[in-house]
């Protein structure tokens, strides 16, 4: 199950890059148009903004899964594994209440403006729309999974809410090791050193 979900998630990333790089060539692509011939696609502003909203909310379900929306674990990190447990079970909780208003929402939405069209492609709003359905629904079910999984795991807790970290991090207590004794120079080419690798 967990490889299907793996490959699942993966093909989403490619597809969420793939939206990006779309995103990106539109505006750059309107940028030189308007920039050295005076016009524009009049679609391409338009797909880029529709594109930006796919990219952001199915990215948002891939962070769920990877733990790696912002967040701060400083208090929860201290805090005895049993007190981990209740808060991590009352933040997916609150996470699942805020993906049925989510829901809700998209789903009035998507009623209401099913014969409205978008200006210069055409595309029904109901369907912009909708990608609040998929994602809310997506990471509702996370959030029921990641309580499961917490409970059948409660060893592991302080692992489970432990919030991901960039490579940045990683990058900078690995130059920090042993730094105490460094001049503030050192410790700089120390950092620019590791991040180089």
């Amino acid at each position: 199950m967990d490889k299907i979900a793996d490959k699942l998630f993966k093909g989403i990333d490619y597809f969420t890059g793939i939206l990006t790089g779309l995103m990106v060539l539109f505006v750059f692509l309107n940028v030189v148009l308007r920039t050295f011939f005076n016009s524009g696609l009049t679609w391409s502003e338009e797909l880029a903004r529709y594109l930006f909203v796919f990219v952001t909310y199915i990215g948002a379900i891939s962070a769920m899964r990877a733990n790696a929306h912002l967040g701060v674990d400083t208090l929860i990190s201290r805090m005895k594994p049993q007190v981990q447990m209740v808060m991590y079970v009352v933040s997916q909780l609150i996470i699942m209440a805020l993906m049925v208003i989510l829901i809700q929402g998209s789903l009035k939405m998507v009623a209401q403006n099913t014969q409205s069209r978008t200006a210069a492609l055409g595309i029904p709003y109901a369907f912009l729309y909708a990608v609040g359905i998929l994602t809310g629904v997506a990471i509702a079910i996370m959030a029921i999974l990641n309580i499961v999984h917490a409970l059948k795991n409660p060893s592991k807790i302080s692992e489970i809410v432990t919030m991901s970290t960039s490579d940045d991090d990683e990058i900078a207590s690995d130059a920090k090791e042993g730094s105490e004794e460094l001049s503030d120079e050192e410790y700089a080419r120390r950092l620019r050193e590791e991040g180089g690798k």
